[in-house]
């Protein structure tokens, strides 16, 4: 069947089944409203909502570090256990949703609702409980699966709800769970006293709760292999830009055994967000330490959350027409350079170098997460059941336990962070995942070929046909 032809309308009850060129199935239709009652956008738009409620978990940590110093009377290590244990938790949660939806224990909405709550619990503890290791738990372990639970499930959503634009909507799923802190930064860098953490987390957590709610319920994966009335996917799959899709589909064991790209691509996820983590925990505390004033604080880390989102997203649109390996290369190296110069200016550099050095790292750093899945899909694929995607992803618990897990240390051999070279250990992490990046080949599927019989002829050996 020719690539080039175009499927016949699905009726609007019923798919239609058609192959690429690679024999590769689909199936066209119905529209995402006769299957759920709802449109393609509000689907998304309910999906992005959720996510940025709980970006703050993340975002917002560092920029809360001091006020969790003087409110509990914590050390700067014991306030970044917490976040330790929560980047470890939501980056090892990346499978969890599928398989429980996949088992039919919660569906992709109750899995929202679900981590909603359990982010929302984290955020009350963190404001309540003074104790170090039931505050680290509580927020490490609810707050993490919880967290995951949300941004994991919205990415299969989009992703199997958005086939023809997978760059574009996934890079908007994180963009979102940036952006959803930026608008509360300022005010947790620039809290003028410790008394109101027990009440703002307590509303806070309401809003999260709130927001997860309406994201999540009702919410419906797409059938396998769905793909929209409308859309020919055999004209996606003989695109001729510069990362045409993946040979095949991989299976799990397939991809592990194609080759080091897998082990490579797991390898550059640790490592980019080991840096990013190590800079979300550090660079407020580096700041502060400098003594720059709050305001400045504020303008940096809210420089670096922005630009995080914006980069998520726009590196989800330049996916669909440029390299991708390169992009990631290229984005990475740039947010090395930038944390290795923060290291330089961060004691008395400009205010208005060091928020363009922290949006630059933050923009690169944050960019790691879509493209490295445009990589993996590119590579192995993008059949959901397989979930090679999420398998790279949850590579960020390793991240966070290098990245956080540094911080931590640092800040308990020399508890007041006045060295800026500390985000040197950032800037090295990632350039080392630039460099595994620019390595990274595209593997070929893994097959078993037939030894075919040697033939001999008059005593000569004949050559193979």
């Amino acid at each position: 069947m020719s690539g080039h032809s175009t499927p016949e309308p699905a009726h609007p009850d019923h798919p239609e089944v058609v192959r690429d060129w690679r024999g590769r199935s689909y199936r066209v239709g119905p529209t995402a409203r006769v299957l759920t009652g709802l449109p393609r956008p509000i689907v998304l738009t309910r999906a992005l909502t959720a996510v940025a409620a709980i970006g703050v978990l993340q975002f917002g940590y560092g920029a809360a570090v001091p006020t969790l110093v003087v409110t509990h009377g914590w050390s700067p290590a014991q306030a970044l256990v917490p976040f330790l244990l929560w980047a470890l938790f939501q980056g090892a949660t990346a499978p969890l949703p599928h398989h429980l939806a996949v088992r039919r224990l919660l569906t992709p909405g109750q899995s929202i609702g679900t981590g909603a709550a359990l982010c929302a619990a984290a955020l009350v503890a963190l404001g309540h409980v003074s104790a170090p290791l039931p505050a680290a738990l509580a927020y490490g372990v609810l707050g993490g699966v919880g967290a995951g639970l949300v941004y994991h499930s919205c990415a299969d959503l989009v992703g199997g709800w958005f086939p023809d634009r997978p760059g574009i909507r996934f890079g908007a799923v994180g963009g979102a769970f940036a952006l959803g802190a930026v608008p509360l930064l300022p005010a947790l860098a620039l809290a003028p006293s410790p008394a109101p953490l027990p009440t703002a987390t307590t509303v806070l957590a309401a809003a999260v709760l709130l927001l997860g709610l309406a994201g999540g319920i009702g919410q419906r994966q797409a059938p396998r292999r769905w793909w929209p009335p409308g859309a020919d996917p055999r004209a996606v799959a003989l695109r001729g830009n510069a990362d045409p899709p993946a040979a095949a589909d991989f299976s799990t064991a397939q991809a592990w055994a194609s080759g080091r790209s897998l082990p490579a691509l797991h390898a550059v996820v640790a490592l980019s967000g080991a840096g990013g983590l190590f800079t979300i925990a550090v660079l407020p505390l580096v700041l502060v330490a400098a003594d720059r004033p709050a305001a400045e604080t504020a303008a940096v880390v809210t420089a670096f959350a922005a630009a995080s989102g914006l980069g998520r997203i726009a590196s989800g649109a330049a996916v669909e027409r440029t390299g991708r390996r390169r992009l990631l290369a290229a984005s990475l190296g740039a947010a090395a350079l930038a944390l290795a110069g923060l290291a330089v200016v961060a004691d008395a550099g400009p205010t208005a170098l060091l928020v363009v050095l922290a949006a630059v790292a933050g923009a690169g750093t944050g960019s790691c997460y879509p493209l490295s899945r445009a990589v993996t899909e590119a590579h192995f694929g993008s059949d959901r059941a397989a979930g090679i995607p999420r398998l790279v992803h949850s590579s960020k618990a390793v991240g966070g336990l290098l990245g956080v897990g540094a911080a931590v240390a640092l800040l308990a051999l020399a508890p007041s962070p006045a060295a800026a070279s500390w985000l040197l250990t950032a800037a090295v992490a990632l350039a080392l995942a630039a460099l595994l990046t620019g390595a990274l080949r595209r593997p070929f599927p893994v097959r078993t070929l037939p030894i075919r019989p040697k033939i001999w002829t008059a005593g000569r050996r004949r050559a193979p046909m």
